[in-house]
């Protein structure tokens, strides 16, 4: 096992299905222009800050934007997938073993910071064309929680 990969991003079953969302999400990786969203999100997302708490890399955080945008999840259902998908938690290239995962206060201000500097459409652009160029066209899915209330309290 080299140091990029832990127990849990490497573990499959033997002979087991590959399950729809680590399909789709393999396609992506393999199409994308990963290098030219990067160099995208660069020019306003800050890594490393002179105070408080390490930033997350861009290369993280623009993985799981288009996690988010490729299943329409708001910010709290985007880092939810990340926590319960081994497929969602692969693709935005996290590790168990390091530091937690993008939280949804973290999902929201880089997805604030990309509106804000009208480069989250740029982005768009890049994954659409992309997408045309491997023969292939975007339509957004959905994750659907169940939500329990309970009566009378």
């Amino acid at each position: 096992m080299n140091g990029n990969s832990s127990l849990f991003t490497s573990l499959s079953w033997p002979k087991a299905k590959t399950p729809k969302r680590a399909e789709v999400l393999n396609f992506m990786n393999s199409v994308l222009p990963w290098p030219r969203l990067e160099e995208i999100a660069k020019r306003v997302h800050v890594e490393k800050r002179a105070t408080g708490r390490p930033g997350y890399p861009t290369k993280m955080m623009v993985r799981v934007a288009v996690l988010q945008m490729i299943y329409r999840l708001s910010d709290e259902g985007t880092e939810s997938l990340i926590l319960d998908s081994h497929a969602a938690a692969h693709f935005a290239g996290l590790d168990p073993w390091r530091p937690r995962p993008p939280g949804a206060s973290a999902i929201r201000n880089f997805r604030n910071l990309l509106r804000r500097e009208m480069l989250l459409e740029e982005i768009q652009i890049e994954i659409f064309a992309a997408l045309n160029l491997a023969g292939a066209f975007f339509q957004p899915g959905a994750i659907i929680e169940p939500v329990i209330r309970r009566r009378g309290k």
